[in-house]
């Protein structure tokens, strides 16, 4: 099997599901409101909203720097996909989740059909490769996960 295959199903799992580590971001946001989502609590900086919408700016950037897009410097790094939620409606959180789930659609397809010679070539405005980067995107979303996972919990309490 490719490597490029094999890392495709990182992403997807920390995307869609059947993860190793427990449910992937897709089934913790099952079912969950958009009060709920947008909601701010004490116990976090960010609402699960905002998280969802990190990843998916994320999953883009990833996206373009395998197009060939230089990645953000580490001061545009810092705010990479930190915007204000506007409006907390049921129609946007939808539209949010279906742009995460995207995202996370269109770069586990292009790290899918990327050439493994590709995985080794030097991300553009990074040190390190495309492989790299693949696996540190869904590194970041189990991450980003796990807080939305204590905080759903969080707010199935209060």
């Amino acid at each position: 099997m490719r490597q490029s295959i094999r890392i495709a199903g990182q992403i997807r799992r920390s995307v869609f599901h059947e993860g190793w580590h427990g449910p992937a971001v897709l089934e913790v946001l099952e079912g969950l409101e958009a009060a709920k989502a947008g909601a701010t609590t004490p116990i976090a900086n960010h609402s699960i909203w905002e998280l969802v919408q990190h990843m998916r700016c994320w999953q883009e950037v990833g996206i373009e720097a395998i197009a060939g897009k230089r990645m953000p410097n580490s001061e545009e790094s810092d705010r990479v996909g930190w915007h204000e939620i506007v409006e907390i409606s049921e129609k946007n959180w939808q539209i949010e989740v279906q742009r995460f789930r995207d995202s996370g659609e269109r770069l586990t397809q292009v790290a899918a059909t990327l050439e493994d010679k590709r995985l080794t070539e030097q991300v553009p405005g990074r040190a390190y490769d495309i492989a790299h980067m693949l696996l540190g995107i869904a590194s970041h979303n189990t991450y980003h996960c796990g807080q939305i996972v204590l905080l759903h919990r969080y707010l199935h309490l209060h």
